[in-house]
Formats: C-alpha cells, sequence, structure tokens
C-alpha cells in the first residue's frame, strides 16, 4: 500500500494519508476501525464504507441508560462512545471482548479519545479494544484522502 503523506501524530501514530482503493482493501480485511471526525464527515465515512461491512449492520448510539445490542454476528457501529461514564464503558468492554469473534465493531467519535484516556475519563482497555484501525474522516470536498492511524497506543500509566 503506498501512502501519499506519512509521519506522526502528537500521540506517537502513524499517519499515512491513502487513495480510496487502498482504503477500502483495509477496511475488508475485517479489523475494528474508529473513525475520527466531526458527524456528519464520520457518517458520511462510515456509509461511504458500509458496503463491504459484515451483515446485519446494527448502529448502537452510545448512552448510560442504552442497552447493548442483542447482535451475534455482523457489524456493530457505535456512535458517542466518548459520552459513555466508566461504568457503561465497562458494561461495552465485556459485552465486546464476549462477542469479539464474531462481530466487527466500526467506532465513530468526535472527541480525541487518547486524550480522554490520558485524562482517566476513558478505559484504556475500551481505547485498545476500539483503536484498531484509526480513519480519520475528511470534510465532504472529495480532494483529501482519508488519513489512518497505525500503533497508537495511549502510554501505560506507569509512563514505561
Amino acid at each position: 500500500m503506498r501512502s501519499r503523506t506519512g509521519g506522526r501524530s502528537q500521540s506517537g501514530e502513524l499517519a499515512h494519508s491513502i487513495p480510496g482503493a487502498d482504503l477500502r482493501r483495509l477496511v475488508n480485511s475485517g479489523a475494528n476501525l474508529l473513525v475520527r471526525g466531526d458527524k456528519s464527515a464520520a457518517t458520511a465515512t462510515v456509509v461511504a464504507l458500509s458496503a463491504d461491512f459484515p451483515v446485519p449492520l446494527v448502529t448502537w448510539i452510545a448512552s448510560a441508560d442504552a442497552e447493548l445490542p442483542a447482535l451475534e454476528r455482523g457489524t456493530l457501529v457505535i456512535e458517542d462512545v466518548e459520552c459513555l461514564d466508566l461504568e457503561a464503558q465497562r458494561k461495552l468492554l465485556a459485552w465486546l471482548e464476549s462477542h469479539a469473534s464474531r462481530v466487527r465493531i466500526i467506532t465513530m467519535v468526535t472527541r480525541d479519545l487518547f486524550a480522554l484516556v490520558t485524562a482517566g475519563s476513558f478505559l484504556d482497555q475500551l481505547y485498545y479494544r476500539l483503536n484498531t484501525i484509526v480513519v480519520d474522516a475528511v470534510g465532504g470536498d472529495g480532494r483529501t484522502a482519508p488519513k489512518l492511524m497505525f500503533g497508537s497506543a495511549p502510554p501505560s500509566p506507569q509512563g514505561s
């Protein structure tokens, strides 16, 4: 896969802007995706890629009082995961761990989860589970390729 541009983000991620065809191949790999950006750009990115997701495709808008979906296979699109309190995050993490081999996870976020982990308001284990491949959603101009992030991980609590 050839990249147009590359570099490192503030959190140490390797960043690459890639052409749409390469993005589709990566999406077809089955890895979980974390789509970052404003709500409309993230939604547009997920909709554009959704034809390649395993079915059924279920969207879950995360909230502390929302029941987790009864999904045994397919794709779960999670919106607003950054709004969950720590207890709801633990429940989601347990659900994800019990469904890991059968359900693909696509998460759309509008806030920087790495910063939330660093601040202690987002579980690092949940971050690792959701953060397999990061796609930075772009605006609707069509001139900028989505930016993918690899190898991102928050530092351990001890700083080692």
